[in-house]
């Protein structure tokens, strides 16, 4: 059902600061920034999980609580979603968000996880 884990959101209070920070400190790599949505997503590594900071901002009046803090991918979005309801567990509907697909449930203690999906170049 899942492949990996695609992502994992740290809140920051300043996401240009926080990318020069990263890139100069630990060698991160910028993959994508969203400015006006308060998103950077930063290569690791071999780049296969991203590290996205989100802008503390972006949560307006929600709970740091109320966001997830990484997604899993999975290839087939519908799936995995259909798989989740037929197992009795609680999900939003599947969105999309350009070339993105993805959907939030919760797990037994109310964390809330993500899942994605999206065209994953040939290699």
């Amino acid at each position: 059902m899942f492949k990996r884990i695609d992502t994992i959101f740290l809140p920051v209070s300043d996401t240009h600061a926080s990318i020069k920070w990263y890139e100069e400190k630990c060698g991160f790599r910028l993959r994508w920034h969203d400015v006006e949505n308060g998103y950077a997503a930063l290569d690791i590594g071999n780049g296969e999980t991203a590290f996205t900071l989100v802008n503390t901002d972006h949560f307006g009046n929600e709970k740091p609580a109320d966001h997830e803090w990484f997604n899993f991918y999975t290839s087939d979005i519908h799936q995995t979603h259909q798989r989740l309801l037929d197992a009795g567990v609680e999900a939003t509907p599947v969105q999309s968000g350009g070339k993105v697909e993805f959907f939030q449930f919760k797990d037994l203690d109310g964390n809330l996880l993500g899942v994605c999906s999206f065209e994953e170049d040939a290699a």
